[in-house]
C-alpha cells in the first residue's frame, strides 16, 4: 500500500495557516518513490473552533477542530488518513505514531539506565527517542583512563552528529551524556512540533 506523508515543511505551513481564513494548495508524497498527490484546504478561522475543506481530487472531506495548539498534527493526521485509507489496527505494518500523538526528545527511564552501564563499559546503542529514526550512541571507555569518548548521531542522509569527550566518575559523565543527548534531541525535533 502507498503511504502518502505530509512533510516537515507542509507541517510547518499547517501550523501557520490553520490561524488563517484562506484556501492553500499542498502536495502530500510517498517516502520511497516521490509519488505527488495533490490537495487543497479551504481553512475557515473562527474564536472558539475552525473549520478544515480537504479537497481531493473529486472527493471533499470536512473536519471542524477545536482551536488549539496541536490543532495543525490533528489536521495532518486527517489528511493523511484521507490520502491513505483509515489505519488497521490488526495489521501490524501499519505501526505508525500519528503526528499529534508523537512525543519527541523521549528519553525514559529504561534507555537512562541502558546510557548508565553504556557509559560504563563503553560500546553502541541505539535509542526510540520518538523520531523515524533511532538516536546511535556510540562510546569508547579506555579503561585506565576515567574518560570517554563518544559520538551521537541521529539521520541517514545528512546526520545530525555530535562529537565530544567527557572526564570525571561515572556520574559527572552521565550527566554531561545526558545533556548532550537532550540537545541533539532537540535540534532534530521537527520545528513545527517544537511549539
Amino acid at each position: 500500500m502507498i503511504k502518502y506523508k505530509i512533510d516537515n515543511r507542509t507541517l510547518q505551513l499547517l501550523n501557520a495557516q490553520v490561524n488563517l481564513t484562506e484556501t492553500f494548495n499542498h502536495v502530500l508524497r510517498t517516502a520511497p518513490k516521490r509519488e505527488c498527490l495533490a490537495f487543497r484546504l479551504k481553512a475557515e478561522r473562527g474564536t472558539v473552533e475552525s473549520t478544515f475543506v480537504i479537497e481531493l481530487g473529486s472527493e471533499r472531506h470536512t473536519l471542524t477542530l477545536q482551536n488549539d495548539k496541536k490543532m495543525h498534527l490533528k489536521l495532518a493526521d486527517f489528511i493523511e488518513e484521507i490520502a491513505n485509507g483509515p489505519l488497521d489496527p490488526s495489521n501490524a505494518s501499519n505501526l505508525y505514531r500519528t503526528h499529534a500523538d508523537r512525543q519527541y526528545g523521549r528519553f525514559d527511564v529504561q534507555d537512562k539506565q541502558r546510557v548508565f552501564e553504556l557509559i560504563r563499559t563503553g560500546g553502541v546503542l541505539s535509542l526510540d527517542m520518538g523520531f523515524d529514526l533511532p538516536l546511535h550512541v556510540a562510546v569508547h571507555r579506555p579503561h585506565t583512563l576515567s574518560c570517554i569518548t563518544g559520538i551521537l548521531s541521529i539521520g541517514k542522509k545528512s546526520p545530525r552528529t555530535r562529537c565530544f569527550t567527557a572526564c570525571g566518575t561515572d556520574v559527572e559523565i552521565y550527566g554531561k551524556v545526558s545533556e548532550f543527548i537532550s540537545q541533539i534531541a532537540a535540534a532534530a525535533t521537527p520545528a513545527a512540533h517544537a511549539a
